[in-house]
């Protein structure tokens, strides 16, 4: 059990939202971690100090807080997930740097400013500071995994709780079996990520149907996962 937190300092530095996100945003926001990483990003880009109201998703992901929620639950890739959700959402502004990281803005008119003269070159893109550029000299910012990007391709976009079955799958089961899985649950309209584990549960314990049973890949017999569905995995 994590220690109760013992209130706001007096006289401590505030930050400030517009009501509108806890009267238009807060409401649609299902993913806790999404929610996290949002409020994080706003805090981030915004605070005093900084010469650019602009953040890397690569450093932001390594600022203690973030780094610390993450750590086992999916580390840079996740919170870049979660900035790329919130950026689809319209909470924060994206752009894709040449270098594969992501520069994030908050979406307001100075954001939209700030956002189109760094597309244009006008303005510098920052480079990361020295805490995120240490720890990215020993662990690179990870990349989508396969499995998660055909999932987001097959399935649908992928929230914090999926992010991280998807990754506790890539320790267990081999890439290509969770690809396969993904493919072999859409292709049976079975869009769900707890069916998609239902069917690694079962190569698991029976064999791949191709191999054990002797099935053809290459047909489409009728659903031979019928039971998971009625045992609630739809």
């Amino acid at each position: 059990m994590s220690v109760p937190f013992e209130g706001f300092r007096t006289g401590g530095r505030a930050s400030t939202l517009p009501a509108q996100f806890f009267t238009d945003v807060l409401p649609e926001i299902e993913d806790a971690d999404e929610l996290r990483v949002t409020l994080y990003a706003l805090y981030a880009i915004t605070r005093p100090g900084r010469a650019l109201l602009a953040m890397r998703a690569s450093e932001m992901a390594h600022e203690e807080p973030l780094a610390r929620r993450f750590a086992t639950r999916g580390g840079a890739a996740m919170v870049r997930r979660h900035l790329e959700a919130a950026a689809a959402r319209g909470v924060l502004l994206a752009l894709s740097l040449d270098d594969g990281d992501l520069l994030c803005f908050a979406h307001n008119d100075g954001g939209l400013r700030l956002r189109d003269r760094v597309a244009a070159g006008a303005v510098d893109v920052p480079g990361l500071g020295a805490s995120a550029a240490r720890a990215l000299a020993v662990e690179p910012v990870s990349r989508q995994s396969r499995p998660a990007a055909v999932y987001e391709q097959e399935i649908g976009m992928i929230g914090g709780v999926v992010g991280e079955q998807i990754a506790e799958a890539e320790q267990r089961f081999p890439a290509d079996w969770i690809v396969d899985a993904i493919r072999e649950a859409a292709l049976q309209n079975a869009r769900s990520w707890s069916y998609v584990a239902a069917i690694l549960r079962r190569w698991e314990a029976e064999g791949r149907d191709d191999e054990a049973t002797g099935r053809d890949p290459r047909r489409s017999p009728a659903n031979p996962y019928e039971h998971l569905i009625h045992r609630g995995y739809e």
